[in-house]
């Protein structure tokens, strides 16, 4: 039976079955194959210990978090400074959201969305974490450490934290057009990953998972693009209960009305009582962007669906979990193959 990478979700050879990994993932993770993907903690000791690493631990919702670095010994270990990864065990309440996010990050970079860097590693006591290499960092190769400046859409909003889920797509793509000084490649990219959102039902893409990055020979006022796609889950597929929380669901409203100031439904969105095609084109359009570009990235969808039923089959997630994320995409992906209305 054929293995696969818990980078990459590659296939294994025979001699890399027993190590779980293929040397190309873990050079381009982790930097060299000598670099340990086990970490020497259990999952009960990164929660007892973590304390002392107060400072590199946030806690988002009910997933914490701890940074980790490469340490002398070739290990991923534990750091209040300096970190270079970033550590995310599955929360009691969510089992397998490690497995989740890693398998719906592989998506994002299957359809050419640039996506963070990422894989699973296991605690010592065998139960597998989820690890993202942190993008904020400038490798001395690049020009000798230190942080790329880069915001969320909330800190560009200049809001609260609660205000997360308080705008539309529609305003949140305004801004992204207007902190990158009007460049449609940046808007292009936003609105694709909320085609992609929707289409592996992660209903938590709120403002704070997006974010534009400066680039360090940027002296500008503007933005270059947005940083790599992150925090992406098939937040469906936790569903357990066997229906479908809502079709047309997502974290944030899709168009703004703008008489009311509220979120605006399409007239095709309230006759098929959930978003298609149509929605996203109309999202394009009044961000500016034509519908060639959305079309193209739609009909690429079609095109993947046997490579991302498969890259599904293969991930680590357990097996109902991997039929709910299946049958979810497939019907997101009959959804927008709608694209026209009367």
């Amino acid at each position: 039976m054929t293995q696969y990478c818990k980078i990459s979700l590659k296939p294994l050879s025979a001699r890399e079955t027993e190590a779980g990994y293929k040397n190309a993932a873990l050079r381009n993770l982790l930097g060299s194959t000598k670099v340990s993907p086990h970490l020497p903690f259990s999952r009960s000791e990164f929660f007892q210990n973590s304390r002392q690493h107060s400072r590199g631990i946030s806690i988002s919702g009910v997933q914490q978090k701890l940074s980790l670095k490469i340490n002398e010994e070739r290990q991923l270990a534990p750091t209040s400074g300096g970190g270079e990864y970033i550590l995310k065990p599955s929360p009691e309440t969510y089992p397998n959201a490690a497995e989740n996010e890693h398998a719906a990050m592989r998506l994002s970079e299957l359809l050419g969305i640039e996506t963070a860097q990422c894989g699973l590693v296991d605690f010592a006591d065998g139960e597998l974490a989820y690890i993202t290499k942190r993008f904020d960092r400038i490798t001395e190769k690049k020009g000798g450490g230190g942080k790329v400046h880069q915001e969320d859409l909330l800190q560009c909003f200049n809001m609260p934290s609660e205000g997360k889920y308080s705008k539309t797509y529609e305003e949140a793509g305004k801004l992204i057009q207007e902190v990158s000084g009007g460049k449609q490649a940046v808007v292009l990219d936003f609105v694709r990953r909320v085609i992609f959102a929707y289409l592996i039902g992660n209903d938590d893409l709120h403002l704070k998972n997006f974010s534009v990055q400066r680039l360090p020979d940027n002296t500008g006022l503007y933005y270059n693009k947005l940083t790599p796609n992150y925090d992406c889950l098939f937040c469906e597929a936790f569903n357990t209960d066997g229906n479908e929380r809502g079709l047309g669901q997502l974290a944030l409203g899709l168009l703004l009305d703008p008489e009311e100031g509220d979120e605006q439904f399409s007239d095709a969105q309230q006759h098929y009582g959930y978003y298609t095609g149509i929605d996203f084109i109309e999202l394009a359009a009044r961000l500016g962007i034509p519908e060639k570009p959305i079309q193209k990235f739609i009909d690429q969808l079609h095109r993947n669906q046997s490579n991302m039923l498969n890259l599904i089959q293969h991930s680590f997630m357990p097996e109902q979990m991997k039929k709910r994320a299946s049958k979810l995409l497939e019907s997101r992906l009959r959804a927008l193959s709608i694209i026209s209305f009367k």
